[in-house]
């Protein structure tokens, strides 16, 4: 049984540490306005969500498999940038690479629902050149 645990500890360790090198993208990504907003919605609070996509170059992939598969230990990576303005004027944001945002959706308050398969469908559906909305 310590040895289960011990690889699923590692495969946390490891999604946690691609978290972070995604997160530094994405800072470098605000630091150089290189998101570009693809959705902007008014939810029944009042609060404005505006979602942004960008393209982190060279992150680093710390999945072997992933690596492996990819033939290289960096990849460029989908990264999207939520940020929500509420009627106080306050400010929150979150970024998160592709396959974690999407994952967010299942886990989504219900009044939120709607609006993540919106946001899933035009990530799914639109052509971005140069891997960002025009």
């Amino acid at each position: 049984m310590a040895a289960r645990e011990t690889i699923e500890a590692q495969k946390v360790a490891r999604r946690e540490e691609q978290r972070i090198d995604d997160m530094e993208g994405a800072l470098n990504l605000i630091l150089n306005n290189g998101f570009r907003a693809f959705h902007v919605e008014t939810t029944a609070d009042a609060a404005t969500h505006e979602f942004m996509l960008g393209i982190a170059k060279n992150v680093p992939i710390s999945d072997i498999f992933e690596s492996a598969r990819l033939g290289s230990r960096t990849a460029d990576r989908r990264i999207i940038l939520w940020k929500t303005t509420f009627e106080t004027g306050e400010v929150h944001g979150s970024a998160h690479h592709e396959d974690h945002f999407r994952s967010l959706s299942r886990s989504s308050l219900p009044e939120h629902h709607e609006m993540f398969q919106e946001v899933i469908r035009k990530l799914s559906v639109e052509v971005f050149s140069s891997g960002l909305p025009d």
